[in-house]
């Protein structure tokens, strides 16, 4: 069945000398993998931009259920991003976003709207952002949370001023362990949940909190999803923003 559908590029994978497998979560479908055929030579079907990791594209596909590998019809760049790909900060922010969603987009997931369109709302906002992105990652791991169900609880007080890793909310005298974020870290948390994504962009977080935040939000994503295991990016992520 012919059907239109928006979508967010996560991964290619070659499939042969002229074709490929995209992979990309839907707004429809969820994540799909689809057959991408002439990429290559003068009368190439699809533009080498439109398969860069987190394009916005608008697809029209031949959807057939419980099929592992569906064909595309037409493939449109839309909205067409305009820095996200040539910042060197920001494609370091697309490799841990790309990476992060494949721990998290599998392919049993359900089409989930809410979902999408944070995601594709906030790779707007980062691609027309002027800044480094910096804020970023911490930013969108804690309001991914929300569509994954366990946003943190926003009861931050002066009695319950520490946060719990596994219990997700703010705690009184907590530990001093890695499943637990207290101090400034804790105060950090608490502003994030509160921001929308543009203050969050513009706010500022110094270097030594923002890498332990990063890090806590990390082992919180542990702590909540099964088999989600470790990251490369993050690492890749402090060293271009120890600055």
């Amino acid at each position: 069945m012919l059907e239109k559908c928006k979508g967010i590029v996560l991964q290619t994978i070659p499939y042969s000398e002229n074709s490929l497998v995209l992979k990309c979560y839907t707004d429809a479908y969820g994540l799909q993998s689809y057959m991408v055929n002439g990429i290559r030579g003068k009368s190439a079907i699809v533009k080498p931009s439109y398969l860069q990791t987190l394009t916005l594209l608008d697809l029209e596909v031949y959807h057939q259920q419980n099929k592992n590998l569906q064909r595309i019809k037409e493939i449109k760049c839309l909205p067409i991003l305009q820095s996200l790909h040539f910042n060197p900060y920001k494609r370091t922010v697309v490799m841990f976003v790309a990476e992060l969603l494949g721990k998290i987009v599998r392919e049993e997931s359900q089409p989930d709207a809410q979902l999408f369109a944070f995601l594709h709302t906030a790779i707007q906002m980062a691609d027309v952002s002027e800044g480094k992105l910096a804020n970023f990652p911490a930013y969108f791991m804690v309001h991914l949370s929300k569509y994954l169900g366990f946003f943190p609880k926003d009861n931050f007080n002066e009695l319950a001023s520490d946060f719990s890793l596994q219990e997700g909310i703010f705690i009184a005298n907590a530990p001093n362990t890695k499943d637990y974020c207290k101090g400034e870290i804790a105060k950090e948390l608490y502003q994030i949940l509160n921001l929308t994504l543009a203050e969050a962009l513009n706010d500022t977080i110094q270097l030594k909190y923002r890498k332990i935040l990063l890090d806590k939000m990390l082992r919180y994503y542990q702590l909540h999803l099964l088999l989600f295991g470790e990251l490369k990016s993050p690492q890749i992520l402090h060293d271009v923003f120890a600055d």
